[in-house]
């Protein structure tokens, strides 16, 4: 037999210092993702804070569209951010739509006198934006007031409770509050909500519960998986139920998209009425910042003012 082999062994120090390798490049990359300039935006922002609601302190962010006509009123849209903004807290979180999804930017996008695939930041497929672009080309996009609440997180166990209560604060004080302070139309028909993965999933509930309050009702991405029955409960049919319309989106790339599938065969079987719209690109803030931004604003622009979608 020959000499036996020392095994290689990889000393503390060196482990340390590959773990701190490993670290800085991360590190250097998330710094470099927040270094990169955010896109300006047509969306001016104004702070809303609620120190008691019945889920504790809230804050909302409004944002204005810049160069409305002085005096008109548009249509209000409620738009609910997702879990990641939710692990921030209220205070950071609430800024979900607004900075870390670049609202204002889609916004600005979709007021440019011709359509750019910027605006889509890589996703979008050709004749989705050729269509949008003979849209907007035909009829020129108008706008909304955008009012964007921090959202609680309604996937643990006291989900119950949550839900309830910031469903009770946002039919009973921030649409309220939003109809007296802001200009916007303050009928039914012109409010609007919608929002993504988490938000998604909320606006869903609150939407179909309140249809004397939400006209239209949208969803992006939402994080229904396990939740289709609770969705479907809030529901409840009645030959006095004001029509809603009511939008459902989901991705190529999205990790619901086979949960929002089964929600719209759900929601067939039942006789709601509903679209659904699958658009290129993944579950991540790109969708957000781009497809996600622009189909949202298009699409309450146009159905909030009773108008088809495209």
């Amino acid at each position: 037999m020959g000499p036996r082999r020392r095994r290689a062994r990889i000393s503390a120090p060196t482990l340390v210092a590959l773990a701190m390798g490993v670290g800085l490049i991360v590190l250097s990359r998330l710094l470099a993702s927040a270094q990169s300039p955010p896109r300006p935006g047509s969306l001016r922002t104004v702070l809303w804070d609620f120190p008691q609601t019945p889920v504790g302190p809230m804050r909302a962010v409004v944002m204005l569209p810049t160069g409305a006509p002085q005096g008109a009123r548009l249509p209000l849209l409620l738009a609910l951010h997702g879990w990641g903004e939710t692990l921030r807290g209220v205070e950071r979180g609430a800024f979900g739509w607004s900075r870390d999804y670049e609202l204002g930017a889609s916004d600005r996008e979709l007021r440019m006198r011709s359509l750019r695939r910027e605006a889509f930041l890589g996703h979008v497929d050709e004749g989705r934006f050729q269509q949008l672009r003979r849209d907007l080309a035909a009829r020129p996009y108008r706008g909304v007031v955008v009012v964007a609440p921090f959202t609680p997180d309604v996937l643990g166990a006291d989900a119950g409770t949550l839900q309830s209560g910031f469903d009770r604060w946002v039919v009973e004080t921030l649409v309220p509050r939003a109809r007296r302070e802001l200009p916007v139309l303050a009928d039914r028909a012109a409010t609007g909500i919608d929002g993504v993965s988490l938000g998604g999933l909320h606006s869903l509930e609150i939407g179909l519960a309140h249809p004397e309050v939400f006209g239209v009702v949208g969803a992006l991405q939402p994080a229904v998986r396990g939740r289709i029955d609770r969705v479907l409960s809030r529901y409840v049919p009645s030959p006095s139920r004001p029509p809603q319309r009511v939008r459902l989106v989901t991705s190529r790339g999205d990790v619901y998209r086979r949960d929002v599938s089964a929600l719209d065969a759900a929601m067939r079987a039942r006789g709601i009425a509903h679209d659904l719209r699958v658009v290129a690109g993944p579950h991540d803030y790109v969708f957000n910042r781009g497809p996600g931004g622009v189909e949202m604003l298009l699409f309450h622009d146009r159905a909030l003012r009773g108008m088809p979608a495209e």
